[in-house]
């Protein structure tokens, strides 16, 4: 076990078997706010059981309820556990000693994001206002590379996100909360998502429901071919804030659905089949216990995150073990990796790799 742990180690930080090259494709998409304990160990039995918190306990106990960490994982996210864990390589697993969490003392949105894209913390920067980010971006950087320039894209569901990455300066096209897509080819679903979405009450006053995100990012995939995209999911968040446990396990399914839809698609098109990289990441984790719900810089475990990656380039280490602590600004230096490109953080210091 010991040298199998050693052996473990030492791979790691060599996740990419081999560097981008000129034909890469890359999608990124974040979960805000999902808690490596559901992502790693499934539903909690003590907060199913809460009647302040679940709507109906016996329906979600028959959804997301099994007897084994395991069994309870798979359940609420299958395509992770099924294909991704197989395919790929995933860090974050605290209960097998697997370590990551933020650098940045906020535990909260917007500092998370800059801090993933940036590729390192600024102190200055403490809340989610939409506000554009000081900072140069690893997406920033992969637009003015010429294999990628003008094919870099992003969608979220919450309005500060695309500020995170001061997409008007970088030349990036985004689309977050209630605004109209961007994508060159408006395909007749695409508009009749947009359509939908005006008509929906504003159940959040700065951000969608991720089915929006979703049919959006998916549609312009298909449609316009973007190389690079980042999709940033919000509805774990909301509903978490809300303390409503059972949307939260929801959210967290139907994330796990949608991310598996856009690899089948994509991995179906010839434009990115066997040439696209996918990392999927979150911002900040939650307190435990009574404190699920909530993040932030008083809330213990709230820093905890995670990463998995799959696809081209990427080793299938599967679920990694005693290792890090890593931290959620090697993300940028993980997408220059991958996208073969330069990239250093404005603090000069330099970060390697997954």
């Amino acid at each position: 076990m010991k040298r199998l742990i050693i052996i473990l180690i030492s791979l790691v930080p060599m996740l990419l078997s081999a560097k981008g090259d000129k034909d890469t494709r890359l999608i990124v998409i974040t979960i805000d706010g999902l808690r490596w304990q559901e992502v790693f160990a499934g539903a909690d039995e003590s907060l199913m059981s809460n009647e302040k918190e679940v709507r109906d306990a016996e329906t979600l106990r028959r959804l997301y309820w099994r007897h084994t960490p395991l069994g309870r994982r798979i359940a609420l996210m299958p395509f992770v556990w099924n294909t991704i864990a197989k395919q790929g390589t995933i860090i974050g697993n605290r209960n097998l000693g697997s370590m990551m969490q933020v650098a940045n003392k906020t535990n909260i949105s917007y500092p998370g994001y800059s801090e993933m894209m940036t590729g390192m913390v600024d102190d200055a920067i403490t809340g989610n206002d939409p506000v554009a980010n000081p900072h140069r971006n690893v997406l920033e950087a992969a637009n003015e590379d010429l294999r990628y320039k003008g094919s870099v894209v992003m969608y979220g569901s919450w309005k500060s996100a695309r500020y995170a990455i001061r997409n008007e300066q970088a030349h990036i096209p985004a689309c977050v909360s209630y605004e109209q897509t961007f994508a060159k080819n408006k395909t007749p679903r695409l508009q009749l998502a947009e359509r939908m979405l005006a008509g929906m009450p504003r159940y959040w006053r700065s951000e969608h429901f991720d089915a929006f995100t979703y049919a959006f990012a998916l549609e312009t995939l298909m449609a316009d071919h973007p190389k690079v995209m980042w999709i940033s999911f919000g509805d774990c968040d909301e509903w978490a804030h809300a303390r409503k446990y059972d949307f939260y396990l929801d959210a967290a399914n139907a994330t796990d659905a949608f991310i598996r839809d856009i690899y089948e698609a994509c991995e179906a098109d010839k434009f990115y089949q066997g040439k696209t990289t996918y990392l999927i990441t979150c911002d900040h984790g939650r307190g435990d216990g009574a404190e699920w719900g909530s993040h932030g810089s008083k809330v213990k475990g709230s820093e905890a995150t995670w990463v998995m990656l799959f696809g081209k380039g990427i080793n299938p280490l599967g679920e990694t073990i005693e290792n890090g602590p890593f931290y959620t600004k090697q993300v940028a230096a993980t997408i220059a990796n991958i996208l073969d490109i330069e990239f250093k953080p404005e603090s000069g210091e330099e970060l390697a790799p997954f």
